[in-house]
């Protein structure tokens, strides 16, 4: 429910997008189609667990974090098995509305989160476990611009047979282990004794990732005679937008019936 609640948000009422260079038609589920991708896999789950249930198989569990070269590997599978797939759709390129091209990233991580919270491995993640992945992710993260300014114009980043697709795609795992890890641990750490005010924007962040794309173009369209430098103009929209969008989110929470979805 959750899930296909940002799929209604997010259709024709909502925020649209067109691809550059592309005449198909405006796309009304663009800007989130990743929430259409966890709806499919929430579905394809629920199958699988009445499927292995009818059977009587074990479910399958992690109970314990995989080490560094483990995880290594795992990552450098995902980053080949996206380039590849981007050779054919690239980044950027949508198939019923979907990036087939982070697939290889989006559905293994859906997998093992699955697995890893039977056992309550998400939970025990700790700065430790996470710290080589956020070193890895943080140099990553780094090398970006540099490739950008230095090969920008040497090939495609979103997909194809070149250095900057490969690089691109093996991007994408490298950050997002590093990512996941480190936002697990910090939890661990310092979500424990959260405040009042962070509470109350913990149960209205799902609403707010709903209602920001329609908030967000909103404030743009009024800014858009303001003469401002770009930079400001960014950091003051993007600030507008999250605060209206925690806004929004919790007087909508306050109407019947949303609570339970939302």
């Amino acid at each position: 429910m959750r899930a296909g609640a940002v799929w209604v948000v997010q259709s024709d009422r909502g925020a649209i997008s067109k691809n550059e260079g592309s005449n198909a038609p405006i796309s009304a589920v663009t800007p989130l189609w990743f929430a259409i991708a966890l709806l499919i896999f929430a579905m394809c789950y629920a199958i699988w667990q009445t499927c292995r249930r009818r059977a009587g198989w074990s479910a399958v569990s992690v109970d314990a974090l995989p080490a560094m070269p483990a995880l290594a590997l795992i990552a450098l599978g995902l980053g080949l098995l996206s380039f590849i797939v981007r050779l054919v759709m690239r980044v950027g390129t949508e198939f019923l509305w979907l990036q087939l091209g982070y697939f290889s990233c989006y559905a293994f991580f859906y997998i093992a989160g699955c697995a890893a919270a039977r056992s309550g491995l998400l939970e025990r993640i700790t700065l430790r476990d996470a710290a080589g992945w956020l070193i890895v992710s943080i140099l990553a993260i780094s090398t970006l611009p540099l490739m950008l300014s230095i090969r920008g114009r040497l090939g495609g980043f979103e997909g194809g047979w070149n250095i900057n697709a490969f690089y691109y795609a093996i991007w994408d795992p490298a950050v997002a282990f590093g990512v996941i890890l480190g936002l697990l641990a910090a939890a661990q750490r310092w979500g424990r004794n959260s405040t009042q005010i962070v509470s109350r924007l913990g149960s209205t962040a799902f609403g707010a990732l709903i209602l920001h794309p329609p908030v967000l173009v909103a404030l743009s369209v009024l800014a858009m005679p303001w003469a401002a430098a770009p930079v400001l103009k960014f950091i003051v929209i993007s600030c507008a937008a999250c605060v209206a969008s925690f806004a929004l989110s919790a007087a909508i929470k306050s109407l019947p019936g949303v609570r339970k979805i939302i």
